[in-house]
């Protein structure tokens, strides 16, 4: 696994290449598992750059591609005009980088609508349930500032310290009832009695999904998408008990796909349903 030093060596080298990427006012911060100590041998070195306006695409990857002969597969995607989000991706050193560009300016409309309650969610490919806007909350949270020279992520970071109650809110309004829908639902009742194993568990991952939306709400701690959700879990102060395990088990029962497993697939879903309704019910405060 590469150390925590090797790492803040490999930054330091790479900062040059990525200040260039930006054109006038910009931040740099590490992000992902490296900014989140939650690192592993798996995990790649995700660098974002926050600005109004970027290179494009074909000259990132020129410039990528010339910084050092120690860069190999170096690709740049998502070259939208307006900018909006975009990157440039390769390998330094056999490590995956993946440098992340993002509008400065949608990140502060990102924040100014989470704070009012404005719930947004873009089915992109690269995550499984899609990128929802409070996740970019999530992520400035954790990022660690490399260079800050306009205070950009400084005044970010003041502004997503508190858990805004309008999202929380907002949140559960919104997943709870989407979670609700399915558990008692005549279709999905159908898929397991016909053992329909594709769409029953098109409908469990959904009901889990939205489910855990309503959690980290309640628990007024950022969503912060897909990925590693299971140690993310592990540290909400408010949950179920054996939350994760049963969490797991109902995405990977484990068994063979016969009536039988379905039906207690179903009703650990129910089960998980009303906990969360409970603990929504118990949360209710005046605003």
């Amino acid at each position: 696994m590469t150390t925590p030093e090797v790492v803040e060596g490999i930054v330091a080298e790479l900062l040059p290449l990525v200040r260039q990427f930006a054109r006038g006012e910009y931040a740099i911060a590490l992000g992902g598992a490296h900014a989140k100590g939650t690192a592993d041998s798996e995990s790649d070195l995700d660098l974002y750059l926050f600005a109004n306006s970027v290179l494009p695409t074909d000259e990132r990857t020129r410039m990528t591609v010339a910084f050092s002969p120690e860069v190999t597969g170096a690709y740049s995607w998502q070259d939208d005009l307006p900018f909006s989000d975009t990157g440039t991706d390769f390998y330094f050193r056999g490590m995956r980088v993946e440098v992340w560009l993002r509008n400065a300016e949608r990140i502060e409309r990102t924040i100014a609508e989470c704070q009012e309650g404005v719930l947004k969610r873009d089915l992109v490919t690269w995550t499984t349930t899609g990128f929802y806007n409070h996740c970019a909350l999530s992520d400035m949270k954790v990022m660690v500032p490399l260079e800050d020279p306009f205070g950009i992520i400084a005044r970010w970071k003041l502004q997503v310290g508190g858990y805004p109650r309008k999202l929380r809110d907002a949140i559960i309004a919104e997943h709870l009832p989407a979670a609700r829908f399915w558990p008692d639902n005549f279709h999905y009742k159908s898929a397991v009695e016909r053992v329909d194993v594709i769409y029953a568990t098109g409908i469990v991952q959904q009901v889990v999904h939205n489910l855990l939306q309503v959690l980290f709400a309640l628990n007024e701690s950022y969503f912060p998408g897909d990925k590693n959700l299971g140690v993310a879990l592990d540290h909400l102060p408010r949950q179920p008990a054996e939350l994760r395990r049963e969490v797991e088990s109902l995405l990977w029962p484990a068994a063979p796909a016969t009536r039988e497993t379905l039906r207690a697939q179903a009703e650990t879903l129910r089960s998980l349903l009303q906990d969360i309704e409970a603990m929504v019910a118990g949360s209710v405060r005046p605003g």
